[in-house]
């Protein structure tokens, strides 16, 4: 794997992003994306659109979830149960 991609990638890993609360994510990815994309835009949703070479005849979609599962602990019993 390319240097710069590994740190894409850990960059990645190391940035909350719990379902509802993406944004920081997403940011990681605009800011990579930019590097090389003609363009880098996000729609109402929080869609992440990255378009190179907008006119070409051959399209690739790309996609993935900018989110991950959240959890939100009260506690831990004596037996470990969260």
């Amino acid at each position: 794997m390319e240097e710069k991609s590994r740190e894409f990638l850990n960059q990645l890993l190391l940035t909350p992003g719990a379902t509802g609360r993406e944004e920081a994510v997403q940011e990681v990815v605009r800011a990579y994306a930019g590097g090389f994309a003609d363009s880098v835009t996000t729609d109402v949703l929080g869609n992440v659109i990255a378009v190179r070479n907008a006119d070409a005849p051959c399209r690739i979609m790309l996609a993935g979830h900018c989110d991950q599962i959240g959890l939100g602990v009260r506690s831990i019993d004596a037996d470990g149960f969260i």
